[in-house]
């Protein structure tokens, strides 16, 4: 029997040299996706989604798509099912949650450029869920989908989850220069004595890549952005992130799987930030 995917060992204990650095710890949930046969009743990427017979199934709001049609006869299309996380399945989904609710269902239009919750051109627009799923006793039998999407890409293949909770630290734009300076001098004195293979802080210590619920965001693509909620300009929590590998090196864990879901959008990293101030307020959506 294959055993679940885990994520290797840390090279060394970044709290050792830099104690400090213990203030900053988050939990992350690794949600290492795999090939298989979800069900309804399973967390998932790509699987079916527990929703209830009697609730409308959400429609693209926009219309045009680059000027294809939604369908033949003008109607709009329905989001394609993206994942679903029970909170019993993964760690860090409840401290997101908002109260009574324990399943978060993630859908999107597989289209770029649309205005959905997003300060990025790099992705889909997204539509975020939560739901009690005890309250799902009717459940939809047969799930919609839309009938063209902009990028095979935007369509996830079926993959059951292993979730594993780890700990992070931050993207080192986060932290106070006068830390960063030192951790730089001690990488830099690592090197020297371990060459080229030497841990890193910021890609072998700090977060990790790969699908993922919680944790701290990784800023390698542009300078750090503060994603602040439109609503009541509180500064947003990452969310899920999306990610079309989970990362080599280090992080890589075994067994690897390459991409198995199949999802590539934004550059590298495609992530939802949310309210920690009010779970009601619109989500963000970010690209990396």
């Amino acid at each position: 029997m294959t055993p679940p995917p885990t994520t290797p060992y840390r090279p060394l204990d970044i709290t050792v040299p830099f104690p400090e650095l213990r203030a900053y710890a988050r939990t992350a949930t690794r949600l290492h996706p795999r090939p298989g046969a979800p069900t309804a009743a399973d967390s998932s990427v790509g699987g079916p989604l527990l929703w209830p017979a009697d609730e409308a199934w959400p429609v693209c709001r926009d219309r045009g798509h680059g000027g294809r049609p939604d369908r033949h006869d003008g109607s709009p299309l329905p989001l394609l099912a993206l994942a679903q996380f029970h909170a019993h399945d993964v760690p860090d989904l409840a401290a997101f949650a908002p109260r009574g609710r324990d399943l978060l269902q993630v859908l999107w239009c597989p289209f770029d450029g649309h205005e959905d919750g997003g300060f990025s051109d790099f992705g889909p627009s997204t539509r975020l869920f939560w739901r009690r799923a005890a309250d799902v006793t009717d459940p939809l039998r047969v799930q919609p989908g839309p009938s063209v999407v902009e990028h095979a890409r935007y369509v996830p293949k079926p993959c059951v989850l292993h979730p594993e909770q780890i700990v992070e630290y931050p993207w080192a734009d986060y932290l106070p220069p006068a830390l960063v300076e030192r951790i730089d001098a001690w990488e830099d004195a690592l090197r020297e004595r371990a060459g080229a293979a030497a841990p890193t802080y910021q890609y072998d210590l700090s977060l990790a890549p790969g699908w993922k619920i919680g944790g701290w965001d990784s800023w390698h693509r542009t300078d750090l952005v503060r994603v602040h909620c439109e609503a009541c300009r509180a500064e947003m929590r990452l969310l899920l992130t999306l990610d079309a590998t989970e990362g080599q090196a280090s992080w890589g864990p075994f067994p690897s799987a390459g991409s198995p879901t199949g999802v590539a959008a934004g550059r590298d990293e495609y992530r939802a930030f949310v309210c920690p101030a009010d779970p009601a307020h619109p989500h963000r959506m970010s690209t990396q």
